[in-house]
């Protein structure tokens, strides 16, 4: 079977399973974005109160690449800017430290309190209707778009 038609019914088989399973904390739908051995599990952005120009992104990467992933920078086009960050206290103080580069070999979880995208400069209030693109730099690939959903924090 060539490869297309593999990725194809990939996609299509977890796209029906990620409807019938749910999430035991949540019990959110689960969500997974593919392309070419790299998953991008419930993607979602922190709703804000009206008023708040920033927001936290949060995600699973699972790599099933073979080899070490290296995501080098998001970007989007619905607010100022994105980077990463990871939330870490340091001598006593809570800080957000940027990182240029994250290496992921098996899979990561960008979650509240630790690794996570800051949005910064919204221009306009999320929409808990609609999808929010970010798209993924990954070393050595075409940016990945990824729907992120907006949820609020638990």
């Amino acid at each position: 079977m060539n490869k297309i038609l593999k990725t194809l019914l990939s996609v299509t088989f977890l796209f029906f399973i990620s409807g019938c399973n749910k999430q035991s904390e949540t019990n959110e739908e689960l969500r997974v974005v593919i392309s070419d051995g790299v998953h991008i599990i419930n993607p979602w952005l922190r709703d804000m109160p009206a008023g708040v120009s920033n927001t936290a992104g949060f995600m699973t990467i699972k790599n099933d690449t073979g080899k070490p992933l290296f995501l080098e920078d998001v970007s989007l086009d619905w607010a100022r800017m994105g980077m990463i960050h990871e939330s870490k206290v340091v001598d006593g103080m809570a800080k957000m430290i940027h990182q240029d580069q994250i290496e992921i070999n098996d899979q990561l979880e960008f979650q509240p309190g630790g690794l996570h995208i800051m949005v910064m400069g919204m221009k306009e209030p999320l929409d808990s209707t609609q999808t929010y693109n970010i798209l993924l730099h990954f070393v050595g690939r075409e940016p990945l778009a990824v729907p992120f959903e907006v949820r609020q924090a638990k």
